[in-house]
């Protein structure tokens, strides 16, 4: 939920991948498939707040939660209840702009959500709330793009993983799932403050990779847990009632 990429594949797949970076102790599931409302989703829940920070659905949208705004706020609890809950809540919303003007934003801590759709056609939206306001824009899907979270790296550490970014774009001819789930696990490695899997004496540390990848309109999930050093592929095996 800290660092976050995106990959496209010609005109509507795609790699969606993200380094959970968080207290050791906010352990999670490994990712499996569930019902919500009318709907099959895949996606590894936290075992504390039961939420997650990253969803597939099977034929309609992708969602990936990262930590802050735009820069590191102030934190102020209590707040109102988890950001990963809110991501299962977006289901209850019909399109991004029914989220946006009846989701009580009030009371959350600052997040960016990133909003990948991919059911007729593939588009990519980023929402901020700062706290106060929400800021949102539609992005170029035909764009590589990374972001890292606010609250655990500075201008200038988030400026350094897009010049990562960057060169590896400029070498990588493949762009496979092993490719890209390298330059998560290995982007950096010397640094382990900002480096794309960092620890910062164990008290926040990448505790997973996982990714979300699109082929000939099949969705699949791969999540890598770090700590126990073991790995789950999971597809859809059902079909939503919808």
């Amino acid at each position: 939920m800290c660092t976050l990429t995106y990959i496209p594949i010609g005109p509507d797949d795609f790699f969606f991948t993200t380094n959970r970076d968080e207290n050791p102790k906010r352990e999670a599931e490994f990712p499996k498939e569930y019902l919500i409302g009318e709907s099959f989703v895949l996606y590894p829940k936290e075992k504390t707040a039961k939420g997650t920070w990253m969803m597939c659905h099977e034929n309609d949208f992708a969602l990936c939660l990262l930590n802050g705004a735009f820069e590191k706020h102030i934190y102020k609890p209590p707040y109102k209840k988890s950001r990963g809950v809110m991501v299962l809540e977006f289901l209850e919303f019909a399109s991004t702009i029914d989220f946006l003007k009846y989701y009580d934003f009030s009371g959350m801590e600052p997040f960016t959500l990133l909003v990948l759709k991919y059911k007729d056609s593939r588009s990519l939206e980023e929402i901020r709330w700062d706290g106060e306001t929400f800021h949102y824009r539609r992005l170029n899907s035909s764009k590589p793009n990374i972001w890292s979270s606010s609250t655990l790296y500075n201008k200038e550490a988030r400026e350094m993983r897009q010049h990562w970014f960057d060169n590896w774009l400029g070498k990588c001819n493949n762009f496979s799932s092993e490719e890209i789930l390298s330059f998560h696990k290995t982007t950096g490695k010397d640094d382990t403050f900002n480096g794309l899997v960092m620890n910062r004496n164990e008290k926040v540390k990448t505790l997973s990779i996982t990714q979300i990848r699109r082929e000939n309109k099949i969705v699949s999930m791969h999540h890598h847990d770090l700590k126990k050093n073991k790995s789950r592929y999971v597809c859809f095996s059902k079909k939503s009632l919808i």
